[in-house]
């Protein structure tokens, strides 16, 4: 005698189909956010280490050199970079580039073009050139370009929109140098660096397994190859003792308490209509998040209590044993 739900035949196949799909589904909703859980999970690290046990050391004016910062201060040639889509700098930075010419004069200044710069990593970099030329935004060539100047030949890299109030000998004293920046971490519109810098290595290695499709441009490029990239591989760097950072008042572009070595023309031509939405967000980020966390609770009482009226009707229909003969 067998036993089966009459008339149902091959009744498992409907069910197996369906969660074949959904399984597969599954797979393809969680490798589109990949991307995305990966630069959420490493935000939250990276924010909760600088705000819970960031280790700084500060590069500041004025300050004593010790025996290792001297060292790194004769390795620091004087010579500065800066970058421009050709040899004819806007007239609104033309005097700000200036002012910091003006005060270094013993540097050796080089404008680099995206002709040179793309000729100088099929030559020094030939690796890493088919992710450069993949970018799909011209900043984030323009952020690796500044990594890769100072990794191979050291010295000074400044933004066409700063200017300098003061000399920059004080960035000479460390193996890198970059400012603190807002709300967390380190930017990367004004370094320093020996040639073959162990930080620049690091992050240098790395550019290509985070260079994700993100969809929204301005985070696509503060997490594959601007401040926030910078940021999150500083807090996993592990000899952090040879990086300086610039303080805020020093930086001067959001604390302006001091005596700012820089001052900041804010150009920020990259930016397009989602940065606005960004720094709204980040404006009401209380409130956002209040809602974030909410909505989240809803979401996740609603798959409870499907899953739940799922589970009780297949357990009501499920098939029963039946003679037949």
């Amino acid at each position: 005698m067998a036993f089966g739900r009459p008339g149902c035949g091959p009744c498992g196949q409907p069910q197996q189909r369906r969660r074949l799909l959904g399984l597969t589904a599954c797979i393809g909703v969680l490798f589109l956010l990949a991307p995305w859980l990966r630069m959420f999970a490493a935000a939250g690290y990276g924010v909760a280490w600088w705000s819970l046990a960031a280790e700084v050391h500060w590069a500041r004016p004025g300050s004593a050199p010790a025996p290792a910062q001297a060292a790194a201060a004769a390795a620091v040639p004087k010579l500065m970079h800066q970058t421009w889509q050709t040899k004819q700098v806007p007239a609104k930075w033309a005097a700000a580039r200036k002012s910091c010419i003006d005060l270094h004069p013993d540097f050796e200044h080089r404008l680099w073009t995206d002709e040179e710069g793309l000729a100088f990593i099929k030559k020094h970099y030939p690796w890493f050139l088919p992710t450069y030329v993949a970018y799909p935004y011209s900043i984030q060539r323009v952020d690796v370009l500044r990594y890769f100047l100072l990794h191979h030949f050291g010295g000074i890299y400044i933004d066409l929109d700063m200017g300098c109030n003061k000399r920059l000998d004080f960035m000479l004293q460390h193996n890198f140098t970059a400012p603190l920046t807002h709300p967390v971490g380190i930017s990367n519109d004004v370094m320093a660096a020996v040639p073959g810098d162990a930080y620049l290595a690091h992050i240098v290695r790395r550019l290509a397994s985070w260079n994700h499709w993100l969809f929204i441009k301005y985070i696509q490029v503060m997490f594959s190859t601007g401040p926030m990239f910078l940021t999150l591989q500083y807090s996993m760097f592990p000899n952090r003792a040879d990086v300086g950072i610039i303080p805020a008042d020093v930086y001067g572009k959001y604390d302006l308490s001091g005596d700012p070595v820089f001052y900041h023309l804010h150009g920020s031509s990259w930016h397009a209509d989602d940065a606005q939405f960004i720094f709204w967000a980040e404006k009401h980020k209380t409130a956002l998040l209040v809602l974030g966390g909410l909505l989240a609770l809803g979401l996740a009482g609603l798959a409870t209590a499907r899953c739940l009226i799922l589970r009780q009707a297949a357990a009501r229909y499920s098939p029963l044993k039946t003679p037949i003969e």
